[in-house]
């Protein structure tokens, strides 16, 4: 069973890269339907169809005969496949966006010194090895700055040159920049 925060909230996330997306696979549906279309008018030129139409017997090229069904059938194929096109890219894209919105936010909170977020990806996500190594990442830099900060505690101990002493200080400041627990 998924988890509430694993559910779907929004689907468009990054609009331009999903709209984008969308248009590509849309023009590729449109452009084998012409091209199928094409393909069946032309190789039907050189040959002739024979019909009754209003009692009557008609000869006519096979091109001309089909040309109105085939026009309406492309039609039709790229309104029904158009519009599956949109929905499973638009998921498809979703998954791509979505995981890589969630890992620039969380980017965002480790640029800004919280070295404790947490990159939530779903588990089914394209991205989450990457996931994993950055926070791998933030573990081992979690890691190093506690015993950067322990050394500096010590060195604070320690009966040292006041310069010394004012250098450790600013170290210590910039090291509590930094969330870690």
């Amino acid at each position: 069973m998924r988890k509430i925060e694993e559910r779907r909230k929004r689907y468009y996330i990054g609009k331009k890269f999903q709209r984008d997306f969308i248009l590509r696979f849309c023009a590729l549906v449109v452009l084998g339907a012409l091209l199928s279309g094409i393909i069946v008018y032309v190789m039907s030129t050189s040959t002739v169809t024979t019909t009754f139409e209003n009692s009557r017997l008609v000869i006519k090229s096979t091109a001309e005969y089909i040309l109105p069904l085939l026009l309406l059938s492309s039609a039709i194929v790229i309104i029904l496949v158009g519009i599956a096109t949109i929905f499973i890219t638009l998921f498809t894209s979703h998954k791509i966006s979505g995981a890589l919105y969630r890992m620039e936010i969380g980017a965002g909170e480790i640029a800004s010194g919280n070295l404790t977020a947490k990159l939530n990806l779903r588990r089914q996500d394209q991205i989450k090895p990457l996931a994993v190594s950055l926070e791998v990442m933030t573990q081992t830099l979690r890691t190093r700055i506690s015993r950067i900060k322990k050394i500096c505690s010590e060195l604070e101990r320690i009966s040292i040159s006041a310069e010394v002493k004012d250098e450790v200080l600013k170290l210590r400041k910039e090291l509590d920049s930094f969330i870690t627990e």
